[in-house]
């Protein structure tokens, strides 16, 4: 049997991706079509370095960021303290990272990024790809949950 940590990364990895496909794009295709944010959704303009599309950036980096958002959540209590984490730690974080370290890393001054997307428009949809990651973590905790007591029911 994998390492649980192991598996709790891949996973973590996994519905954080899906969520960026599911909802985070979506939301960014709304937005867009109403004129309230600058960017088109499944972007596939490549981006440095490896000229990966970029929604597909986005996709592997909120794989990236939910492995841990998930570890967080996983010390949360069910209930309204869940989705307020969930919400919190998947708009704050990754919106502030985007302003303060990669636009200054690519170059531009961090009212680059104000000025592009928005922060309000940045913390809307990170937050509600937040949404999204909780609703496909506790799919995922149910699910491991149920697999970890039936192995070790059929385990004795």
């Amino acid at each position: 049997m994998a390492h649980p940590l192991l598996f709790h990364a891949v996973a973590a990895f996994f519905v954080g991706a899906v969520a960026v496909l599911l909802v985070h794009q979506p939301v960014v295709a709304l937005l867009h079509a109403a004129g309230l944010f600058p960017v088109d959704a499944f972007s596939l303009r490549p981006t440095s370095p490896f000229g990966l599309p970029v929604f597909l950036s986005l996709a592997f980096w909120g794989g990236v960021w939910t492995v841990p958002i998930a570890l967080a959540l996983n010390r949360l209590p069910r209930g309204w303290p869940y989705w307020a984490g969930a919400v919190l730690l998947c708009s704050i974080p990754p919106s502030l990272t985007s302003w303060l370290i990669i636009a200054p890393l690519k170059g531009l001054p961090p009212s680059a990024f104000a000025q592009s997307i928005g922060v309000g428009n940045a913390l809307l949809a990170n937050g509600i790809w937040g949404v999204g990651v909780a609703i496909l973590w506790s799919g995922i905790a149910k699910v491991t949950q149920r697999s970890a007591r039936s192995g070790l029911a059929g385990s004795r």
